[in-house]
């Protein structure tokens, strides 16, 4: 029986590449308004670092800290960290927060869980103070029982201490609630849109694990759903499964 489900944030429960093109936007804007620098260039080269940052600094939230990506940026065109790193960070994440909106069906799909008892968690890859400030932009903070980021448990999915690191808090949970019950790594189901980070993670940690594919882009992925509404549905089959 399922009993606890742990939800990925970036691309499962709001739409992140829209989100990320706003905050795009915002460091471009201010690369021209500052050095003069042709917006598009401006675009394409921080898109360039995404891949370089995680090379370089391996997968730990450090990979996706927005401050030190325009610190690279910015050495590479030889201008001036201070203050502009934490300045285009700021802008970036600003307009990245303004721009979300959660993915359709996901805060019904959360409440009614919630009333039905399932203990429901985050799982991100990310630092966690930004994606603290995402939870409380989607107005999920008094659904969400707890949240765990690569920050807080050292290492990026799809290793596998992330996962038990997951399991784990969620036990904890549990316990600062007063419930004496222990929720096994199979009783939990992960999900979320990469089927790398989620679907196989999870999988190799021994969670249950559902792909939320909305654009259809994994249509020989057997284990997942194209909206929300269709949760409910899984959820029944892999109880009876269990």
């Amino acid at each position: 029986m399922i009993k606890a489900i742990i939800f990925d944030l970036d691309d499962t429960l709001y739409n992140f590449k829209a989100a990320q093109r706003a905050g795009a936007d915002a460091w471009a804007a201010y690369a021209k308004e500052q050095f003069q620098l042709p917006e598009e260039q401006t675009r394409r080269e921080i898109e360039a670092l995404i891949a370089e940052q995680a090379e370089k600094m391996g997968p730990i939230a450090a990979s996706h800290n927005r401050v030190l990506r325009a610190e690279l940026w910015l050495a590479k065109r030889n201008l001036p960290v201070f203050p502009h790193a934490t300045a285009l960070a700021e802008r970036y994440w600003q307009a990245l927060l303004d721009a979300m909106v959660p993915q359709e069906g996901a805060v019904e799909m959360l409440r009614d869980l919630q009333m039905r008892g399932f203990l429901i968690g985050i799982g991100t890859n990310m630092t966690a103070y930004v994606q603290y400030k995402k939870i409380e932009k989607l107005g999920l903070g008094d659904i969400v029982d707890f949240i765990v980021t690569s920050e807080e448990c050292g290492v990026d999915k799809p290793l596998r201490h992330f996962f038990k690191y997951s399991a784990k808090k969620a036990n904890e949970t549990l316990a600062r609630a007063g419930r004496a019950e222990r929720i096994e790594m199979n009783e939990i189901l992960f999900v979320g849109d990469s089927v790398k980070h989620d679907l196989e993670g999870a999988h190799a940690a021994k969670m249950q694990a559902l792909l939320f594919d909305p654009e259809n882009a994994h249509p020989e992925e057997e284990e997942r759903i194209q909206r929300f509404s269709e949760l409910p549905e899984v959820l029944k089959r892999l109880s009876a499964e269990m």
